[in-house]
């Protein structure tokens, strides 16, 4: 993220940002307001609220969370596997050859 200075703010500048933000201001409106920067859409007011005042204010989306299960899905399954001595890669059983 980089420093404080390199935005030329001050440590108290994330915590406005953040309280504002929580009151139902834009944060893209707020990167105008504070840092005359209007080109990353309030990412920079999440990375330096995250980074400084260690608070998260962006959610996963709905589809990022409904595709990290089957990932994890798949990983249990490859482990159930193994233990029954079958290799997930090749789908061979080892206890047959």
């Amino acid at each position: 993220m980089g420093e404080l200075s390199d935005c030329d703010i001050t440590r108290e500048v994330p915590q406005q940002m953040y309280a504002l933000w929580f009151q139902v201001s834009k944060k893209s409106n707020l990167e105008w307001r504070y840092l005359e920067k209007s080109e990353s859409h309030g990412k920079l007011v999440s990375g330096l609220v995250r980074e400084y005042l260690d608070i998260e204010t962006e959610r996963k989306s709905y589809l990022t969370a409904e595709c990290d299960e089957p990932v994890r899905e798949v990983a249990r399954l490859k482990a159930l596997l193994r233990q029954h001595g079958i290799d997930p890669a090749s789908g061979s059983d080892r206890d047959r050859v």
